[in-house]
C-alpha cells in the first residue's frame, strides 16, 4: 500500500487505486456478488433509516471504474451498474482511508462541481471506507438533498454499520474460498445476522425514543429497549441528579423472574461502582464475581433484602452533547444464562448514544415547558371572582410537554353597573413566547375593559395593539413566533358583556369559535355570531351582536383545543361539545368535569380552556331608573326620592352619603351636561349610582384652589365612594360610582374634616342639593 511519506505528503491517488493487492480484494468481493447482494441492499436500507437520509450507496472502487453494489434512492445508480471511479467521492474515501463529511456541498469548492452532485441533487454527504483485511476496497455513504450537520454519533453509527457489512462480506468470501469451513462460516453468519438485526432494532428503538411525549416516557422506553436488545432480566436507567453523583431510579424494566421487586424505587446513595461509570463516562462490564470483588462495590447496604439480586453487570454512560454525564443504563442477568460480551456492550453503547441526544432534548423541553407553564399559571386567573350577575366554572388543561404550553386564556371582569365582561382567547404558537403573549393580551383586555368600550370597540383597539406590536417585532419580515416573533398575530378572542339589569349579553368575536347557548329547557345551539378576522389581520371591522339571556340559560365559551384533536376534526368536536352540554348535572363544576372527560379522555395535544357561565337577572325591585329634567329644582326632588328608595331597601344607614353623591352627580349633569338626563340606582353587592346625559364631555377630578367657587364635587364623590368612573356610549356618557353597603358593627364611611370644609365652596349646593329630603321645593 502507498503510505504517507516521511515529509507527510498525501498518498498518490492513482497509486493507491491501482495497487494489485487492493484490486485483487475488490475482484474477490465482486466474484461473490450473488452471496453479498442481500447484505449490501439491507445495509443501505438500514443506513437510510438509521441516519434519516434520502439516499445511500455502497461502491467498490476499481482502478478506473466503481461498481455499485447497493443503492437506495431514486436518483442513484442501481446494483450492478458501473460508473467512472471519480463519479462521486468514493475514490477519495478509499485513498484517504478516512470518513468524508460534507455538511453542505455548495459551500465546498472542492466537491460541488462533481457530476454526482448534479445527478443526485446532493447537498450533504457522509461516507466511510470499507476495509477488507486492512485494504480499502470501497465506501459506504449516505446522501441527503438538504444541508445537515453530521454529528460524531452519526459518523460512528455509519462506521459501525460499514464494519458490520464487511464482516458479512468476509464471511461470504471465507465460505466461497473454504468450503470445508462451511459450518463455522454459517455459525458466524448467524451471529452477524443478529448484529444486523440489532442494528435494525436500534433504528426502531431510536424512533420510539425520539417519539416519546415526555422525559419520563423516554427514559422508560430506553430501559425497555435496552433489556430487549441485549436480552436480560433486569434493566435500570438512572439520571445524575447533582454534582455528588446522587441519582434517581428513573425507569426500571424487569422480567417476570423479578416480578416481586417491581416496586423497588430506592435511589443510589451517590457512591459505589456506578459512580465510576458516570465520572469517567466509560462503559463497565463484569461477571458477578468480578463485580463483588471490585474495591468500589458497595453491595445494597440496608436495602439488600428488598433489592433485586444481580447476576453479572453491564453499564454504559449517557453522555450529553457537551460531554456532561446524564446518567447511565445498567443491565443484569442475561436471559441465556451467559456472561455479558463485547458485542452486548457495543450494542448498549450504540443505544446509549442514540438515547442520550433524545433524553437531553426531552429534559430541555420539559424544563422549558415547566418554565412556560409556571409563567402561564401566574398569568391566568388563580380564582374567578364572584359576581351577582353570573355563576361561573372553568377548566384549563395544558398540553403535553412535547407539544409545549399554549396561549389559551379566559377571564371574568367586573364592570360598572353590575355588568360582567367574559373573555376567552387563543394565542398562536406554543412555549414561553405564547404564554407571554397571552399575559400581554390578557392585561391589555383588562386595561381596555376598565374604560368600558363596547365589545367591537375593545376588539378594534386590541387589533390595533397587536398590529403595532407585530410591526415593531418584525413579524412582517418573517419573524418566527416560536423564537420571539409576534406571537400575538393571528390570536383569536371573544369578548362579551352581560348586563343583569336588562338580561342581555353583547359580544364581538375576532376569529374565535362561537359560544354555545343552553336554553332553560336543556336544548343547546351555537350563538349566531358575526365572526371577524383574528387579531392583527385587519381589513374587516368587528361587529357587536346582542342576545337575550333568559333566567336559567347557560353560556359555554371554549378554545379550539377542546374540540379539535388529531383524532377528531373541528366539526365533529363542536357537535360532541354541544351534545355534552345538554347532559343534566348537579352543578356547573360537575358539568365542566363531564365535558372535559367526554371530549378529552387523554392528555390534549393543545391547550384547552372551558368557561361555563350561568347568567342571572337582577330583581326589578332592586333597580330604579328616573328621568331628570334639566332644572336645578330637580336636585332636591331626586334626593327625596333617593331617601325613600333607600328606606324601602332598608339602607337608611347610608342614606345621607348616598343622597350627597346623587346630588353632586345630578347637579353636574344639569349644569354641564345635555338633556336627556337619567339617574339609575342599583342595589347589588354595593349601591350603584349612575347618571347619564347626552354630552360626551367627561369630567375630570382635580384639586380646586382655595378661592374657587366650584370644582369640588367629584372630589367628594371620590372620597365618599369605593370607586367611580365614566363610560361613553354612542349618544352620551354615564358617570357612575359604587357605595359600600352598611356592615353591622362597622361605621359607615362619612365625610372627612377636609371634605366638610369643602362643602362651603360648593356653588349653590346648600339650596339645590342639601335641602331636607322631605322638601319638595
Amino acid at each position: 500500500m502507498a503510505e504517507l511519506g516521511k515529509a507527510g505528503n498525501p498518498p498518490d491517488p492513482a497509486a493507491v487505486l491501482r495497487e494489485p493487492a487492493r484490486l485483487a480484494a475488490v475482484d474477490a468481493v465482486r466474484a461473490v456478488d450473488e452471496l453479498t447482494a442481500d447484505t449490501f441492499a439491507r445495509s443501505v436500507d438500514l443506513a437510510v433509516r438509521l441516519l434519516d437520509t434520502r439516499m445511500a450507496l455502497i461502491s467498490l472502487a476499481g482502478a478506473d471504474q466503481q461498481y455499485i453494489r447497493g443503492g437506495n434512492g431514486r436518483t442513484v445508480p442501481r446494483h450492478g451498474q458501473q460508473e467512472r471511479v471519480d463519479w462521486c467521492f468514493c475514490s477519495e474515501v478509499v485513498v484517504s482511508r478516512r470518513p468524508l463529511v460534507i455538511d453542505d456541498v455548495r459551500g465546498d469548492f472542492a466537491h460541488r462541481a462533481d457530476r454526482a452532485v448534479a445527478t443526485t441533487g446532493m447537498r450533504a454527504y457522509l461516507g466511510v471506507p470499507l476495509l477488507l483485511e486492512e485494504l480499502p476496497i470501497g465506501a459506504l455513504y449516505v446522501i441527503d438533498t438538504r444541508p445537515r450537520l453530521w454529528d460524531a454519533g452519526q459518523q460512528r453509527a455509519l462506521e459501525q454499520l460499514g464494519a458490520s457489512v464487511m464482516s458479512e462480506v468476509r464471511l461470504r468470501l471465507d465460505a466461497a474460498e473454504h468450503s470445508r469451513l462451511y459450518a463455522r462460516a454459517a455459525a458466524a453468519a448467524v451471529v452477524e445476522h443478529r448484529r444486523s438485526q440489532q442494528l435494525q432494532d436500534l433504528a426502531r428503538a431510536s424512533l420510539r425514543i425520539n417519539a416519546a411525549p415526555s422525559l419520563e416516557f423516554a427514559l422508560q422506553t430506553v430501559t425497555e429497549e435496552a433489556r430487549g436488545l441485549v436480552g436480560t432480566h433486569q434493566s435500570v436507567t438512572s439520571m445524575t441528579s447533582n454534582l455528588r453523583w446522587a441519582q434517581a431510579i428513573n425507569a426500571v424494566s424487569l422480567s417476570d423472574k423479578y416480578g416481586e421487586y417491581r416496586f423497588f424505587d430506592e435511589p443510589p446513595a451517590g457512591d459505589g461502582i456506578y459512580v465510576l461509570v458516570c465520572k469517567e463516562n466509560r462503559p463497565m462490564r463484569m461477571t458477578q464475581g468480578e463485580l463483588e470483588a471490585h474495591p468500589a462495590w458497595r453491595g445494597f447496604g440496608s436495602f439488600a433484602r428488598v433489592h433485586p439480586p444481580m447476576r453479572g453487570w453491564l453499564a454504559v454512560p449517557l453522555i450529553a452533547t457537551d460531554g456532561r454525564n446524564l446518567g447511565l443504563i445498567q443491565l443484569s442477568d442475561k436471559m441465556d444464562g451467559g456472561e455479558f460480551t463485547a458485542d452486548d456492550e457495543a450494542v448498549l453503547v450504540q443505544l446509549a448514544q442514540l438515547a442520550s441526544a433524545s433524553i437531553e432534548k426531552a429534559a430541555a423541553l420539559e424544563n422549558q415547558y415547566e418554565i412556560a407553564r409556571t409563567l402561564q399559571r401566574s398569568l391566568l386567573p388563580q380564582q374567578l371572582p364572584e359576581h351577582s350577575a353570573v355563576t361561573v366554572a372553568s377548566r384549563y388543561l395544558p398540553a403535553a410537554p412535547r407539544a409545549g404550553v399554549g396561549g389559551d386564556w379566559f377571564d371574568v371582569i367586573g364592570l360598572s353597573g353590575a355588568r360582567v365582561a367574559l373573555v376567552v382567547g387563543d394565542v398562536v404558537g406554543h412555549g414561553i413566547h405564547a404564554a407571554a403573549a397571552m399575559g400581554r393580551l390578557r392585561t391589555a383586555v383588562r386595561t381596555l375593559a376598565d374604560v368600558d368600550p363596547t365589545p367591537e370597540e375593545l376588539l378594534t383597539r386590541l387589533d390595533d395593539l397587536v398590529s403595532r406590536q407585530s410591526a415593531e417585532s418584525g413579524a412582517d419580515d418573517g419573524a418566527d413566533p416560536e423564537h420571539g416573533g409576534a406571537a400575538d398575530v393571528g390570536t383569536t378572542c371573544l369578548y362579551a358583556v352581560y348586563d343583569p339589569v336588562t338580561g342581555r349579553c353583547a359580544m364581538a368575536c375576532a376569529g374565535h369559535p362561537a359560544p354555545i347557548v343552553v336554553a332553560p329547557d336543556g336544548s343547546a345551539d351555537f350563538l349566531d355570531l358575526s365572526t371577524g378576522p383574528p387579531l392583527g389581520v385587519g381589513g374587516v371591522p368587528f361587529e357587536t351582536v346582542e342576545a337575550q339571556m333568559p333566567e336559567g340559560s347557560l353560556l359555554a365559551f371554549y378554545t379550539d383545543g377542546l374540540v379539535e384533536t388529531r383524532q377528531r376534526d373541528l366539526e365533529t368536536g363542536l357537535e360532541e361539545l354541544r351534545q355534552a352540554l345538554t347532559e343534566p348535572c348537579d352543578s356547573l363544576e360537575a358539568l365542566c368535569d363531564h365535558v372535559v372527560k367526554t371530549l378529552l379522555p387523554d392528555p390534549p395535544s393543545d391547550d384547552a380552556a372551558l368557561l361555563l357561565v350561568r347568567p342571572h337577572s337582577l330583581d326589578e325591585a332592586r333597580v330604579a331608573t328616573w328621568d331628570i329634567a334639566a332644572e336645578p329644582a330637580e336636585v332636591a326632588r331626586i334626593r327625596a326620592r333617593t331617601a325613600r328608595l333607600l328606606a324601602a331597601w332598608g339602607l337608611e344607614e347610608i342614606g345621607f352619603v348616598t343622597e350627597l353623591v346623587v346630588s353632586e352627580l345630578v347637579t353636574n349633569a344639569i349644569r354641564y351636561g345635555q338633556a336627556p338626563i337619567q339617574l339609575r340606582l342599583i342595589y347589588d353587592r354595593v349601591i350603584i349610582c349612575e347618571v347619564s346625559d347626552a354630552s360626551s364631555t367627561a369630567p375630570h377630578l382635580h384639586q380646586a384652589r382655595i378661592f374657587d367657587e366650584g370644582g369640588r364635587g367629584l372630589m367628594l364623590v371620590a372620597q365618599l365612594t369605593q370607586r367611580w368612573g365614566t363610560r361613553h356610549a354612542r349618544d352620551g356618557k354615564t358617570i357612575w360610582c359604587e357605595l359600600a353597603l352598611p356592615v353591622e358593627g362597622v361605621p359607615v364611611k362619612g365625610l372627612s374634616l377636609e371634605a366638610l370644609g369643602a362643602l362651603e365652596g360648593l356653588e349653590d349646593l346648600s339650596m339645590e342639593g342639601l335641602l331636607p329630603p322631605d322638601s319638595e321645593q
